[in-house]
């Protein structure tokens, strides 16, 4: 998954690329490696684009996350890795067969923006 995002801050906006992939290890547990490019501004040092890229590290595993439509295709992913820890013979044809899912990000990234000027407004104390 490539994420290109833009978080916004008083004063400044800060751009980035999150680049991350998973892999099944075992039954319960999984690979998650990932990456992220932040672009350097007259605002943000070396240093600070570092601490960002440093926080991604703490993220924490939620054994039962509340999923929503934009989250992609959480439980078909589920059965594909499922193909890997079981035996040959237990195989079923849902964990092999091979999809696609592409996403439509329109919808959501115009109400995640909207969201944003809203906060961002009332920390200011005005509709921004």
């Amino acid at each position: 998954m490539i994420d290109e995002l833009t978080y916004h801050y008083e004063g400044m906006d800060i751009d980035a690329v999150l680049i991350i992939c998973h892999y099944p290890v075992t039954a319960n547990s999984f690979k998650l490696q990932y990456g992220i490019v932040v672009k350097r501004t007259d605002q943000l040092s070396g240093a600070e684009g570092e601490e960002t890229a440093r926080k991604m590290g703490d993220f924490i595993r939620i054994g039962n996350p509340l999923l929503c439509e934009e989250d992609g295709p959480v439980y078909q992913l589920r059965r594909r890795y499922e193909q890997f820890h079981v035996d040959v013979a237990d195989v079923t044809p849902e964990m092999t067969e091979r999809f696609e899912f592409e996403l439509d990000t329109a919808k959501p990234n115009a109400a995640w923006c909207e969201e944003v000027e809203e906060n961002l407004g009332r920390r200011t104390g005005e509709r921004v």
